[in-house]
């Protein structure tokens, strides 16, 4: 379905305003007369929903790979790099896991980390329940219960207290976490994404007609992809379906359409997470036919009278005219040229209506041909082509003559 771009415009700013911006940043770039999906509009409004909802349970339960930032100095960093003023932790592991309840305020869930913990940054001290002395380099384990948007964990973490921080969820595959205890050892902030994250949807789909197939390209977002699936929809049909897995590289070339006929594409990446999110639609149609000129005026060998001012060529379908600079205007040499053989070429402004260019005179003499002359019009078959990319096969070459 085609959607008003003030529409599409106000939910990005939806998905891109609140906090945490970079993360609901979309993939594509819709442009006016792009096709938008169902899948595509439904996963839009899917994000809008998630954007401060009190986070559940099942948003937090599984494995996460979480990267912290401590601002604490002066402490053992085993395990940390120091940045500047700050302290950065990469890629600590933490898994969260359910009991038997459905919910952790019912029956606390339970939690573990790799080593260090992403949670707490420990100096050479010693904690209860813990034998031993704790340097940096430390796993924290433990029980939790999530309350509204408020994570309460206890264990291998602090002498007595319950640790707190506030839950921000991000995405499916991302959460942040945010110390609500005071200062000392705990991380100031903690990202964590989903060590089992399905990859990133493809994005810059395009889709081009090569006269015998259509030609399917687009940018990869991931590198932990599979392979990726083509959608595809024809003209007559309601709903997309899938067309190929077998494709590990864009792009792909579907030779079994009609002349004629007008599909619309989606590309998705896959892993053995799962897949991503689709890519934009696009859509073009299968012309194996080149376009060709079917009339003009004057015609072929037509004595005219040097006043004349206009030419009008007639093509077999809706062309373009490709020219350095304006669209709307073609100097000598690009597009159309008119040549005279006693003054040389003459400079015309095009007027396109539909198949049919007029070339009007743009000087001011009222003799714009010379008596007794021949005037050449070539049509340059590398400067025109049709709505779906077909140029001309070759150029068209024709006369005509002024009187006396």
């Amino acid at each position: 379905m085609k959607l008003n771009l003030s529409i599409i415009s106000l939910l990005l700013f939806l998905t891109t305003s609140i906090s945490h911006a970079d993360d609901y940043v979309w993939g594509e770039e819709f442009k006016e007369g792009d096709v938008i999906s169902a899948a595509t509009f439904n996963q839009i409004f899917d994000t809008i929903q998630k954007l401060n909802r009190t986070p559940k349970d099942s948003d937090l339960v599984g494995t996460w790979n979480c990267d912290a930032v401590h601002s604490q100095s002066g402490l053992d960093t085993s395990g940390w790099v120091t940045n500047d003023f700050i302290l950065i932790l990469s890629n600590a592991q933490l898994t969260m896991t359910a009991s038997s309840q459905s919910t952790s305020l019912a029956q606390s869930y339970t939690y573990s980390t790799s080593h260090p913990s992403p949670f707490i940054r420990f100096g050479t001290h010693e904690i209860s329940g813990y034998t031993g002395t704790l340097g940096g380099n430390v796993a924290t384990y433990g029980t939790y219960i999530l309350f509204n948007d408020m994570l309460l964990m206890k264990g291998v973490m602090s002498a007595s207290a319950v640790s707190k921080y506030q839950v921000n969820i991000i995405s499916d595959d991302r959460f942040i976490l945010t110390p609500l205890s005071d200062g000392g050892n705990y991380s100031d902030l903690i990202m964590c994404d989903s060590a089992t994250a399905v990859p990133a949807a493809p994005t810059e789909t395009t889709v081009t007609n090569a006269q015998t197939l259509l030609n399917i390209t687009w940018t990869d977002q991931s590198s932990d992809e599979t392979g990726f699936n083509i959608y595809r929809r024809l003209s007559n049909e309601a709903e997309a379906t899938l067309l190929t897995t077998a494709v590990t590289a864009s792009p792909y070339s579907d030779s079994t359409l009609s002349e004629g006929q007008t599909a619309f594409y989606s590309v998705s990446a896959y892993n053995d997470n799962g897949e991503s999110a689709k890519s934009k639609v696009v859509s073009t149609t299968l012309d194996g036919v080149k376009p060709t000129v079917v009339s003009h005026i004057p015609t072929a060998n037509q004595q005219v009278a040097t006043s004349n001012t206009t030419i009008s060529i007639t093509f077999s379908e809706d062309i373009t005219i490709l020219c350095s600079g304006d669209y709307s205007y073609c100097g000598d040499g690009q597009g159309i040229l008119v040549t005279s053989a006693k003054s040389g070429s003459q400079t015309y402004a095009n007027f396109k209506m539909g198949p049919i260019y007029k070339l009007v005179y743009s000087g001011s003499n009222s003799e714009i041909f010379d008596g007794n002359d021949t005037i050449t019009v070539t049509v340059r078959k590398d400067f025109i082509k049709d709505a779906f990319g077909n140029y001309m096969n070759e150029d068209y070459v024709y006369t005509f003559t002024t009187g006396p």
